[in-house]
């Protein structure tokens, strides 16, 4: 009897659209043997977006690796249903996602994909977290002091400026920063400083 083998997929976003990341993982579906997984920041994303974006880097992988008749697993109903073509996908910026997803499925051949609660997701899940965890932290560990949210002012829509000795202009939605430390490392404390606060004013929003 072949190998069972099930792939789980989880996106994250805190704030909707917020700083985001995917979680990916492959399973003996007897053994529970942990057989690929995958973590990755994303940026500046909507949940939705995010959970797309983790299922088709699941199915890219099976592509590549040539797997065959794998069982898909992921907690977001939205996506599920209509990458199966149950819901009708009423977002633009979503068509291309289901799109890309329904083509890399006929590719890939899996078995099957359902919908499962979150508590039968939470290997991909918790990669997902610890993935924008470790990037949202990143600033403690690179920057020496970390930038002052006080110091950026919102101008309009995902657009800030971070003020200081020199001004820099700080792009939200597509997770950028005209500062150096952000041209060599595509991450900078400007940019974490803004994430932070989105993560925070959600909280108090909540409370």
């Amino acid at each position: 009897m072949s190998k069972v083998i099930v792939g789980h997929f989880d996106g994250a976003s805190r704030g909707n659209p917020g700083p985001a990341a995917i979680g990916c993982i492959l399973l003996d579906a007897e053994t529970g043997e942990v057989l690929w997984e995958k973590s990755q920041y994303l940026g500046e994303k909507t949940n939705n977006e995010a959970e797309y974006l983790a299922l088709i880097e699941l199915l890219k992988y099976l592509r590549e690796t040539k797997a065959r008749g794998v069982w898909v697993r992921g907690d977001s109903q939205l996506v599920v249903n209509q990458v199966n073509g149950s819901w009708r996908v009423k977002e633009p910026h979503l068509w291309p996602l289901c799109a890309e997803a329904n083509e890399l499925i006929s590719e890939t051949r899996i078995a099957n994909l359902k919908w499962v609660p979150r508590e039968q997701n939470r290997q991909a899940d918790r990669l997902s977290n610890e993935a924008l965890n470790e990037a949202l932290n990143q600033g403690t560990k690179t920057e020496k002091k970390v930038f002052d949210m006080e110091k950026l002012e919102h101008l309009s829509g995902a657009i800030y400026v971070a003020h200081g000795t020199k001004d820099y202009a700080v792009d939200l939605e597509n997770h950028a920063c005209t500062c150096p430390a952000f041209q060599r490392s595509k991450n900078c404390k400007h940019l974490l400083a803004l994430e932070r606060m989105v993560i925070q004013d959600v909280s108090l929003q909540n409370l």
